[in-house]
């Protein structure tokens, strides 16, 4: 239930806001725009279902801290 509201809403989202960059020649824009969308639809994902998530940060702490 919650998979397809969510993607309900990321159409909605999308549908809002790609026709106005596109009309307007923003290329480059809707590119970037659209790496920022998958990047959010990934970790609201992750967050909903639990998957599990690599942190780079707790790796850099391990090797930090081993002597």
């Amino acid at each position: 239930m919650f998979t397809a509201l969510f993607f309900m809403m990321v159409v909605f989202l999308l549908a809002l806001d790609v026709p106005g960059l596109w009309s307007q020649g923003l290329k480059k824009d809707l590119v970037i725009y659209a790496l920022f969308m998958l990047l959010a639809i990934y970790l609201s994902m992750v967050q909903f279902y639990h998957w599990p998530f690599f942190n780079p940060f707790l790796e850099l702490a391990a090797k930090i801290q081993t002597p």
